[in-house]
């Protein structure tokens, strides 16, 4: 019977291993392979402005929560904005806001490609830099739905995802709140350090960093702006103070509600050639017990959010995949005076 027992438990634990050898195979695989980029758009070539939004989570009010960007459609007087998240590899226009632009009188005209529907054309100002973009993706029954009289309230009507940085150059200046894009390096560009080599297979920003001395691939999603790093349990515990209080509530990911622990930490981040304070670190609490164990399978070291950049500039050029980290003073300094 004993014997029975062990031979029992060692098959359930080898299709155990299986079974979550597919899941992490395929979970890989729907996350960072190759993804269809329909949207093309033409700009001002101005600076993007964005805004802070804050927000109260659970018992606590949180700053820097999104990084979003007022939208301007002419004729509408309503408050439109578009959150920014690199986290997204798509740029969406929510479907039930879509109804109530058509409602209200803008003439929007729809096209299907792979089974996923798509705004054919759409004018607009986003954060002061006139667009007209094509293909934009329609993320299905998702949004709020208002009418012509719903002026006075800020209405998030979309995402600019990270197809909006596909094969060009980005500046993210966090301090002074600008986003610039580029097809070219401009020249100032030039006078810069080294870029530092990064990936962005499946549209996914996975920086190189150094935290406590080891070497960790992260994902940077500007989707999780009010954190710094969000790591697994065991990292979490070992990179700040135990006396340290720990701040719990439940964030939210595209309508769902995630628990998630947090707690200061003075520990610093090495990202290219930057030192930068994390500000905080934190780690989802569900199924905590196994996220060691998973995590080193998934080739995601951990979550990047935009505590660690609030006062540098990130540049990403995303058809050479390099990077760079600077201190906004610096990049002011270096970048033409039209762009201040």
């Amino acid at each position: 019977m004993a014997k029975y027992i062990r031979y029992t438990l060692a098959i359930l634990l080898t299709l155990l291993v299986i079974a979550g050898f597919i899941g992490i195979s395929k979970f890989n695989h729907a996350f960072f392979g190759e993804k269809p980029n329909f949207l093309t758009y033409k700009d001002d070539s101005k600076a993007i402005a964005f805004e802070w939004a804050n927000d109260s989570l659970g018992n606590y009010f949180e700053t820097q929560v999104a990084m979003v960007i007022p939208v301007n459609i002419d004729g509408l007087k309503h408050k439109f904005y578009m959150q920014f998240d690199t986290g997204s590899p798509f740029t969406f226009i929510y479907e039930k806001d879509l109804i109530s632009l058509k409602k209200i009188g803008l003439k929007i005209s729809e096209e299907t490609q792979n089974e996923q529907r798509y705004i054919k054309r759409l004018e607009f100002e986003l954060g002061g830099n006139k667009v007209t973009a094509s293909m934009i993706k329609i993320l299905e029954d998702y949004g709020h739905t208002f009418n012509a009289a719903d002026t006075i309230g800020r209405i998030k009507i979309g995402t600019i995802g990270s197809d909006f940085i596909e094969n060009r150059i980005t500046a993210i200046d966090f301090e002074n709140q600008r986003i610039q894009t580029y097809r070219q390096r401009p020249n100032w560009m030039d006078s810069l350090p080294n870029f530092k080599p990064f990936d962005f297979q499946g549209r996914r920003i996975m920086l190189p960093a150094l935290i406590d001395g080891k070497e960790f691939e992260l994902l940077y999603d500007s989707g999780c702006s009010a954190f710094g790093l969000i790591t697994t349990k065991n990292r979490f515990e070992s990179y700040t103070d135990e006396n340290t209080e720990v701040i719990e509530y439940g964030a939210n990911s595209w309508g769902s509600t995630i628990p998630i622990r947090n707690k200061s930490t003075n520990l610093e981040i090495q990202i290219g050639n930057s030192n930068l304070g994390m500000s905080r670190v934190s780690y989802v609490n569900m199924y905590a017990w196994a996220q060691r164990f998973v995590t080193p399978f998934t080739h995601i070291g951990g979550w990047l959010g935009n505590r660690p950049f609030v006062k540098s500039t990130l540049i990403l050029d995303t058809k050479k995949e390099e990077f760079i980290v600077m201190r906004s003073s610096i990049y002011n300094n270096n970048r033409p005076n039209e762009l201040h």
